[in-house]
C-alpha cells in the first residue's frame, strides 16, 4: 500500500456511515460487488452495517474493491484507490472472485432429519455450508437482545455504538479445528421469532417425513453459538468443501422466552478447565493422521473432506485414514498412537516411494487404469499395515507383498469382489467397496514374509 491502512480504514468507515442509510446507493454497491466479484449480498450488508468491525478483517483485495465502490458512489476524492494502492495491488483486486460460492436463497427452506425435542423446539443436523449461506443471505442474524453481553463503544462523534462480544482467539481456534477436521459436534441454538412469519407459522413440522420448514419472513436469530457461526464463515473461505454438520436446536419462542432460555444457558454449571482439556482430546487415530500429514510423503495429499480433489493431487480423504486407523489399530494411550504413527509413516513412505510415478507424479493417469491410487484402496493398505504391525514385520516387507497384487481394472478379481461394477466403474456403494477391500487384504497370505 502507498498509505497507512489503518488510517484509510478509519476514513472508509466514516464515509460508509454517510451512505449506509441511502438505500439506492447501498443497493448499487451490493449489485456491483455481487455481479463483478461474486460477493454475497448478506456479506456486503455486514461490511456496510458494521464497518469498524468488518473492514479490518477484510483481505487486501476485498478492502480495495470496497474502497473503490464507495469512492465511485460517493465521489469522495480522498478515497481514490489509485492514491492508496499500488498498480500490482489494484490489478490483483480486479481479478478477485469470492472463494466461497454462496448459494443465494430465501425462506422458506426445508430441513430434513428433524425431530421434535420439546415445546416449540426442534433438533436438526445442519451442514456448515447451510449455516454460512443463512448468514451471508441475511437469514440468520445476531440479535443483541438475545445475547449474554455486548460491547458499548464511543465513536468520534461521541455517539455510543453497540458491538457483539467476540473473542477472536476462540473463533480462530474453532476455525482451525474445522479446517483440520478435529472439531467435535456440538449444538447451536437458533430461535425463529414468534409473529415474524409472513404466513403466521414460523415453523412447519412434518413428523412423518422428519422435516421442518422455516417459512418466509421468519426472523431467525442466534441464541447460542455466535463464535462457532463466525468460525464457520472464516473456515469456508479457506476451504469451501469442509464436510461437517452441527446439531442445531431451533426454537420457536417469543423474544422474552428466548431471553429466558439464554439465561438458563448462562447459568449452566461451568466445566473445570482441566476437564475441558481432557474432553478436547481427540481420537488417537486423529493424532496419527496429523503425524502422517507432517512427517510422511502423504503430506499435502490428504483431503480435508470425504472428497478427493484431483487438482491438488490429493490421494486419500481424511475420514478414510482416520476412521480405518481407528477401527484397525488398538491404541489405548498417546504412546500407542505414536508407535502406530511411526510405523505408518515408514509404511506409506515405502509405498509411495516404490510407486512414485503412480502416487506422486501422475496419479490421474494411474486412476484411469488402476485401483492402486484409489481413495478406497487406502482402507486395504491400512489393514495390511495393521497385520504387519501386529506380526512385528518391518515396513520394507511391504514391497514384496504389493508387487504380487494386480491392481489393474482389467483384473476380474475386483469385479468378483464387487469393487467394480459390470461397466468397470467403481461400485456406487462406498461402504460395501471399502468392506470388501478390507476383507481382501485380510486374506492375503503373508507367509514367511512376516516371520
Amino acid at each position: 500500500m502507498l498509505t497507512d491502512r489503518k488510517e484509510l480504514e478509519s476514513h472508509l468507515s466514516e464515509s460508509i456511515k454517510t451512505i449506509k442509510r441511502k438505500k439506492a446507493v447501498v443497493s448499487d454497491i451490493k449489485e456491483e460487488l455481487m455481479n463483478k466479484y461474486d460477493i454475497a449480498g448478506g456479506t456486503v450488508s455486514e461490511w456496510l452495517s458494521n464497518p469498524e468491525i468488518t473492514i479490518p478483517e477484510l483481505d487486501l483485495r476485498e478492502f480495495i474493491i470496497l474502497t473503490q465502490q464507495v469512492y465511485l458512489k460517493t465521489g469522495i476524492l480522498s478515497l481514490n484507490p489509485e492514491e492508496h494502492f499500488t498498480e500490482v495491488e489494484l490489478k490483483e483486486a480486479r481479478k478477485y472472485s469470492a472463494d466461497v460460492k454462496r448459494e443465494k436463497f430465501d425462506f422458506p427452506i426445508t430441513l430434513t432429519n428433524a425431530t421434535l425435542v420439546g415445546n416449540a423446539a426442534y433438533s436438526v443436523p445442519m451442514s456448515v455450508q447451510t449455516i454460512s449461506s443463512l448468514m451471508s443471505n441475511g437469514l440468520l442474524t445476531y440479535d443483541f437482545e438475545l445475547q449474554r453481553e455486548a460491547k458499548f463503544k464511543r465513536n468520534r462523534e461521541d455517539q455510543i455504538r453497540i458491538e457483539p462480544t467476540l473473542v477472536k482467539k476462540n473463533v480462530d481456534e474453532i476455525e482451525e479445528h474445522l479446517i483440520n477436521g478435529t472439531l467435535v459436534p456440538t449444538t447451536l441454538v437458533y430461535n425463529a421469532m414468534t409473529r415474524s412469519s409472513d404466513s403466521g407459522d414460523e415453523i412447519l413440522f412434518d413428523s412423518t417425513k422428519g422435516e421442518i420448514t422455516i417459512t418466509k419472513g421468519t426472523d431467525l436469530a442466534i441464541v447460542d453459538g455466535y463464535h462457532r457461526t463466525k468460525a464457520i464463515q472464516k473456515a469456508l473461505q479457506r476451504n469451501p468443501h469442509i464436510n461437517f454438520n452441527f446439531i442445531v436446536l431451533i426454537t420457536n419462542f417469543s423474544k422474552k422466552s428466548a431471553q429466558q432460555y439464554q439465561a438458563q444457558l448462562a447459568k449452566a454449571t461451568p466445566i473445570n478447565k482441566a476437564r475441558i482439556q481432557e474432553l478436547e482430546a481427540n481420537r488417537h487415530s486423529d493424532s496419527v493422521v496429523r503425524q502422517l500429514r507432517e512427517e510422511s510423503d502423504l503430506k499435502g495429499l490428504i483431503s480435508q473432506t470425504n472428497r478427493i480433489h484431483s487438482l491438488n493431487k490429493e490421494l486419500v480423504s481424511y475420514n478414510v485414514l482416520a476412521d480405518t486407523i481407528d477401527e484397525q489399530f488398538k491404541m489405548n494411550s498417546r504412546a500407542d498412537a505414536m508407535d502406530v504413527g511411526d510405523y505408518l509413516v515408514d509404511f506409506f513412505n515405502i509405498l509411495l516411494g516404490t510407486y512414485s510415478n503412480e502416487f506422486l507424479e501422475d496419479p490421474v493417469s494411474c486412476k484411469k487404469v488402476s485401483l492402486m491410487c484409489d481413495n478406497n484402496m487406502f482402507v486395504g493398505y491400512i489393514v495390511l499395515a495393521r497385520r504387519m504391525f501386529e506380526a512385528d514385520a518391518k515396513a520394507k516387507v511391504l514391497r514384496k507383498i504389493i508387487k504380487d497384487i494386480d491392481f489393474s481394472k482389467e483384473n476380474k478379481l475386483w469385479s468378483e469382489l464387487e469393487v467394480l461394477d459390470e461397466d468397470g466403474k467403481l461400485n456406487a456403494n462406498t461402504n460395501k467397496v471399502r468392506k470388501n477391500i478390507a476383507d481382501y487384504f485380510e486374506t492375503i497370505d503373508l507367509g514367511e514374509l512376516v516371520k
